[in-house]
Formats: structure tokens, sequence, C-alpha cells
């Protein structure tokens, strides 16, 4: 996370959220669809990992910068992903 804080602390949002997929599009289009132009994350997987890290935009405007990751899960990856949107979903839409 020290790296996506650098990232954000150094370049503007205009620059810097382009960088990564916003929910609905590119990697995460089948996800966050709830938050279009407010979650920015790059997505990784490996047998038995789901990870994800990036920005959200909180209701009331604030940025966090978050990472995820599940590893040596007894479930689908689909499944992973899905309770991980429902935490985040459920996180940028209490602030």
């Amino acid at each position: 996370m020290t790296v996506l804080d650098k990232m954000f602390k150094s370049q503007s949002k205009e620059r810097l959220f382009p960088l990564f997929p916003s929910g609905g599009k590119g990697t995460l289009r089948n996800y966050y669809q709830a938050l279009p132009n407010r979650l920015y994350a790059k997505t990784g997987t490996l047998s038995g990992v789901v990870a994800l890290s990036g920005y959200i935009i909180t209701k009331s405007g604030k940025t966090l910068i978050f990472s995820v990751l599940v590893n040596n899960h007894n479930s689908t990856s689909t499944n992973v992903r899905r309770a991980v949107e429902k935490f985040l979903v459920r996180t940028a839409n209490a602030g």
C-alpha cells in the first residue's frame, strides 16, 4: 500500500485513476458496477489466491487506499471475488 500511497500523493487523480480499471470496466467489468468512477483497482489471481488493490472514493468524497488478499480459500474464485465486492461496496457507501 506504500506504493499506492506514494502514487496518490505524487500524481493528480485525473492522471492516476485512468491507469486502473474502474467498477464495471476492464478486468472489473463483471464486478463493482455499483461503484462506477468510485473504485479504481488492479486484480491479481493465482490458483487459490484472489487479490485486489487500489482506491475507493467514499460517498462523502474521501479517497481510501485498500489492498485485499484472500489466500488458500476453499471456495471458487468467483465466490471470493463476490464476497470482497460486497465488503468494498459496503465500505464505500458507509463513508
